[in-house]
This record gives C-alpha cells, structure tokens and sequence, in this order.
C-alpha cells in the first residue's frame, strides 16, 4: 500500500536530551529481596515464551549502583510533572525513559476551578455525577474528586514554573449554543512563544520540552535508552528501588530513599497485554499510537503485589480511515488517520442502514460501527459539509471550525495550522480522496457503487438518506434523537462516504490506587514507596473515556504525579 499513515508524532518537532549517571554505593536496606506473591518466576519480556504476568528473576549481575531520593520511570506527562515536583523540593531525582527522547506532550490539560480563570467555576458534584454516568457507576470517583479539587493548583504550578520559559496557556471555555452540551470549561493549551486565537499556533507541544529543561537546571537526570525491569523491594515490601538495563553499562540498579514513581503510560503497545484485557476494545483498530508503551510500570506494579483493576479499556478515536484493502488483521496498520471522523455527519453500515446517533463523543461513536456488520461505519456528508460543521461546532481535538469566541485552541491538532476550510480540503481531504480512501462521487448510485454496495444495500442506502433527509427538514430525529443543531442533510453534491475504525491511542486500564497514587494489594494495604500515575494508574475509566471533558487524561495525569512527588517526599 505503499507509506500512507500520517501519525501524530510525525508533526512533532524532535525532542532531545541527555542524562549523565551519578556514582554511588549502595543504600542499606535495599538489597534484593527473594520472589514475593507479586508473580511467579519466569520470562522477563513480553516477547519472549511466558505470559506478561510472569514475574522474571532478580538478575545478580548489577554493573553499577546508583543513588537518589526519588526514582521516577517514564519522562512523559506524568513523569516529568513528578520529577519537576521532586527537584523544586530539594530531591535528588533521576528519570528512566526506555526511549531516546522524552514522550510527545498533548495539546489539551484538564484542569478545574483555578486561580489562573475565576470567571469560568464549573459545578464539582455535577461534573463527578456525569463522570460516574459515563463510567456505570464503576470509577473511582475519590481519584475524579481529587482530580477537580486539585488540579487547579496543579496548572497554577504549571504556568508558574514554565511562563519564564516563555510558555503561554490559553484556556479554552467555549461550547455549542445548546442546553444539552455538556462540556465543562477545564482546558489549557499550552503554547510556546505565542498564541494566535485564529491559529496557526506552531509553539503547541512545547511544554514538556521545556520542562525537561527545567528539570535540568534543577539538577535532574533523564537517561534515554534505559528502560526500568523490576522494583526492589525489601524484606517488608517496601519498594525501594529499581533495575534498570543501561544501553551503555548494562544492568544496574538505582536506589531510591523516597520512592518510586511508574508513569509509563500503559500498554498500548503491547499485542498479548492488549488481547488478554481488552480485545473487544481494540481489535477493530487500523491504526495505534502507542510505540514504547508496553506496559512496564503495570507488570513491574503487579510483580511488586499491587492490583489491577478489573476488566480493560482503551482510548479508542473514530478516526481510523480504511482503504479498500484494510482488514483486522491485529497488526493496527493499514488504516490513515482521519480527523473528520469525528464530526457527527451520517453514519452508515456496511448494508448501509442507519444505526445510532451520531452525535457521540468519539470512543462511543467508534464502539457503535464496531458492533456493526463488518465491525466498521460508513460515515456520508455532502458538498455543503462546511457550513455543517461551522453548525456542528464540536469542541476539543476533533474541532474543524474556529470557535466564534476565540477562546478554543483554533488550529489543527495534528500539524498546528489554522483551521479553514481551505486547510480541511487540502490537508484531510483531497489526499484521502487521491488514496482512494474517501469517496466523492457526483450521484449517490455512483457513491453507493463506490461504496461497494449491491443492489439490495443500494435500495436500502438510498432509502435511509431519503429518511436522513426528512427528519433533517422536520428539524427532530425521532428515530436516534441526535439534536436537531448536529443534523445535516446528504442532498447536495458531490456526494463523500469514507469507512471509518477506530484509532488506538493510549490504554486507560490500569492499577488500582488510593487518592495518593499508593497502589493497594488486594486485601487493600499499601505497598509502601511506590507510586503510580497517569495510564498505568486505573479507576478513572473502566469503561469508557469521556471526551467531552477535554484534556482530562493529561490533566488527571499531572494532577496525580504531582500529589505523588509531593507525597513521597513528605511534602504533600
């Protein structure tokens, strides 16, 4: 098929850094200790014969010894906010990051109720209540009462710490004119340099960077190519350390007098870990993410005795473009990222009936063509798309049109550019159409036959637009009830269809805390010295993610690193 995925990454400016090791000896106390109830002995990778469960065997070929008050595994979201937290408190820090450079930031931080916006105060118990909703009643809803309590001081603490740096955060507050929109104002996007309300706004993406930088000025160690293997725990438990393999000396361990942080940011990398929690979720993707996220600060969690919660999730987008010869084939390839897949134009099955309101946040909008015939959705518009969506007015990362307040982040999520129709047709369409993956035909037999339908599925499709189109001019979906601001007649051409998956982006099943991010064993005690955060950390989405709150996931994230810094050194 040749090189046609576009991913995120690919726009993202190449984030560099390095980090010298520390001689020193060795902590006493923290030496080793024998197999525990954590997991059996076995295999220490993935991809080797053995479950990802198996607890591998403590190596006793340790080149070198490290030193410092707070370890923390993962130089992303979680992991930098934790060790930026840690070294402004006076701790000797060191970072593990398996990759060569520091993880791709978001656009979107989630945080409520801060100093930084007093005019924009959203109702707790009302947000906590939809939260629990869109969960069914299984989160953990201590974990989203701590989040909206303290986030605030967490994006305060933010801007305070990177500003200097020349960091800028717009907050985003703007929803659709409609009663029923629940989208709460909670949303920063970072910018570097400055921020253009109409966009283009290039200096997104920025502000891990800078805080790695910050990190470094405080004396803190990043060292890229160094992934973690296991905790060290001793004789009571308590972890206080970590094995770690070094690209250049080998295996060694790091001792850690406060503590160890696992912000690791999942599995989504890893196919067993994905098949065995949650293959419901993620086998009609064609396309993921995930790259290094394979699940370590999970399985090094639950070696050490900690829980995992129950059932799996995974962030899934409905962005995932198919092309004529896309299968499920497990391998999360052979699909192109489509930002238009997340607008609520029609939606079709492959016998082209209607089938759900499409007016969904976009991982139940994916779930709806997942559970159709063939496990995908046609997704139909017309040639008055654009005027659609300036009506449509969706929010957050799926936004196509500039909010009329100039409030939201007004540029494309994936290459930062203003947001124009001209943008749209040149970037996210006409290549898709050139590939062959979207489908613009004159007629809607021709569309329906490019479509693939056959004589029966046509009948039928045509029938549904027909029936679109009625409810579209009574101004009332009695048959879904999508609102009538978000109906949009197919009658005008040229005529688009494009099959629409899901897109992997992240895991968001995880570990079972308490609200200071301890992870509990089953019978519910602490494993003391151990910390875990962001999507390593579970009980915020069992089910589903609720992406109508924007920024949620890494604002939950920063919140949660910095209460376990701050935790952990006592400073809480």
């Amino acid at each position: 098929m040749g090189e046609r995925t576009i991913s995120r990454r690919n726009f993202l400016a190449g984030i560099t850094a390095t980090g010298a090791l520390a001689a020193a000896g060795a902590l006493a106390g923290c030496a080793p200790q024998a197999q525990g109830e954590g997991g059996k002995s076995g295999k220490a990778d993935t991809d080797a014969q053995g479950s990802w469960r198996d607890k591998p065997e403590m190596p006793t070929d340790i080149a070198e010894t490290l030193e410092a008050d707070l370890v923390v595994v993962g130089a992303g979201n979680g992991g930098l906010v934790a060790a930026t937290t840690a070294a402004q408190n006076g701790a000797k820090v060191i970072v593990l990051e398996k990759g060569g450079n520091i993880a791709a930031a978001r656009e979107a931080i989630g945080a409520l109720n801060s100093a930084l916006e007093p005019d924009h105060v959203e109702d707790v118990p009302t947000l906590l209540n939809h939260a629990n909703q869109t969960q069914a009643g299984d989160a953990n809803m201590l974990l989203y009462k701590t989040w909206a309590e303290k986030s605030g001081e967490m994006i305060e603490w933010m801007k305070e710490t990177l500003e200097p740096k020349g960091m800028l955060f717009p907050f985003e507050w703007h929803k659709p004119d409609d009663p029923h929109a629940y989208y709460p104002a909670m949303c920063y996007n970072p910018c570097m340099g400055e921020y253009n309300p109409d966009g283009p706004n290039y200096g997104a993406y920025a502000h891990l960077e800078v805080m790695n930088e910050v990190l470094g000025e405080l004396g803190g160690e990043v060292m890229f190519m160094t992934p973690a293997k296991m905790l060290v725990q001793d004789e009571s438990g308590k972890v206080c350390g970590v094995i770690a393999e070094s690209k250049d000396k080998g295996v060694i361990q790091i001792n850690a007098k406060n503590g160890v942080i696992v912000c690791t940011g999942g599995y989504g990398a890893n196919d067993e870990m994905l098949q065995d929690l949650c293959p419901g979720n993620s086998n009609w993707c064609v396309l993921r993410d995930s790259v290094t996220e394979e699940g370590d600060g999970i399985r090094m969690a639950l070696w050490a005795g900690a829980e995992l919660e129950a059932g799996g999730a995974c962030m899934i987008w409905n962005r995932g473009i198919m092309f004529d010869d896309t299968e499920f084939d497990g391998s999360y390839q052979g699909g192109d990222i489509f930002l238009p897949g997340s607008q609520p134009f029609l939606h079709v099955n492959a016998n082209g009936e209607r089938f759900m309101n499409e007016d969904q946040c976009y991982p139940m909008s994916y779930a709806g063509g997942a559970n159709q015939p063939g496990h995908f959705s046609w997704i139909v518009w017309d040639g008055s798309y654009w005027e659609d969506i300036e009506r449509f007015d969706t929010c957050g990362c799926s936004r196509l049109f500039p909010a009329p307040s100039g409030t939201a982040f007004n540029a494309d999520v994936y290459d930062c550019e203003a947001i124009t129709k001209e943008h749209l047709d040149s970037f996210w369409l006409e290549p898709r159409i050139e590939s062959g993956a979207l489908k613009k035909c004159d007629t809607l037999d021709e569309l329906a036959k490019a479509m693939k339908f056959d004589a029966d599925q046509t009948a039928t499709f045509k029938a549904t637009i027909e029936r679109y189109n009625e409810l579209v001019a009574a101004g009332e979906d009695v048959d879904f009830g999508k609102p009538a601001y978000r109906l949009s007649a197919v009658d005008e051409p040229p005529f688009y269809a494009a099959r629409i998956a899901g897109e992997l982006l992240v895991t968001i099943h995880g570990v079972i805390t308490n609200a200071d991010s301890q992870p509990l064993r089953k019978d519910g005690s602490v494993i003391e010295g151990l910390y875990v955060c962001g999507n390593d950390q579970g009980g915020f989405y069992p089910h589903n993610y609720p992406s109508n709150f924007t920024g949620i996931n890494a604002g939950r994230t920063a919140t949660f690193a910095r209460i376990a810094a701050k935790h952990a050194l006592g400073a809480a």
